[in-house]
């Protein structure tokens, strides 16, 4: 089982990604590796966006609690007024510039010695965003709060915004909708851009309703 998933995906990322269709196999194959030989520390990125693609929600506690707790911990600060600065901007970069998917990506192809080329060169890495964010247009992912262990969150709902037509480094916007345990929804609107330069900038505005 795990030899034929790997040749699979070697001929899948051997051609180039050039549809929507190849990217979905790709994740799909993928998450298949994930979810039958379990990886520690769980690459929650990777396994966020590949559900994603295939609109399944991830409610697993292992999988989902650590993001949860960063989550809850950011709530907590937002509505007491004492946002760290430091730790919202590392856990938006993670999300939004998508770094963390490109890394445990090439790390879990590299682990089962499969073609690394989608993630090391930029321009293929950039149609394969692009090809996803086509996939990911009418639907959503729900990451579950199973344990009852947080103090403010019960479920974050990614969805995807508008698409980004400048730039280089993600093409689309992404919305956070937190879900709080007392009923109300915080929805966090995130966007990236480029400075002059070279370097990057986060933007994100915080509506509680």
């Amino acid at each position: 089982m795990e030899k034929h998933i790997i040749e699979k995906l070697r001929a899948a990322l051997s051609n180039e990604v050039d549809n929507e269709c190849k990217v979905v196999y790709i994740l799909c194959e993928s998450r298949k590796l994930l979810d039958k030989y379990p990886r520690d520390p769980t690459p929650f990125a990777l396994k966020l966006y590949c559900h994603w693609a295939l609109h399944v929600d991830l409610t697993h506690a292992r999988t989902t609690l650590p993001f949860l707790e960063r989550v809850d911990e950011f709530a907590a600060g937002i509505l007491a007024g004492k946002q760290n600065e430091v730790k919202e901007n590392q856990m938006l970069r993670e999300f939004v510039f998508l770094d963390t998917f490109k890394q445990q990506f090439r790390q879990f192809l590299e682990s089962y010695d499969l073609p690394t080329a989608i993630c090391d060169e930029d321009r293929r890495w950039h149609e394969f965003l692009k090809l996803y964010a086509g996939i990911i247009e009418d639907g959503s992912l729900s990451c579950q709060d199973k344990t009852g262990s947080l103090k403010l969150v019960s479920e974050v709902i990614f969805t995807k915004g508008r698409p980004i037509t400048s730039g280089t480094y993600i093409p689309f916007d992404l919305s956070w909708n937190i879900v709080l345990l007392d009923g109300k929804t915080m929805t966090v609107d995130v966007n990236a851009a480029a400075l002059p330069g070279g370097n990057e900038m986060i933007f994100h505005g915080i509506h509680l309703h």
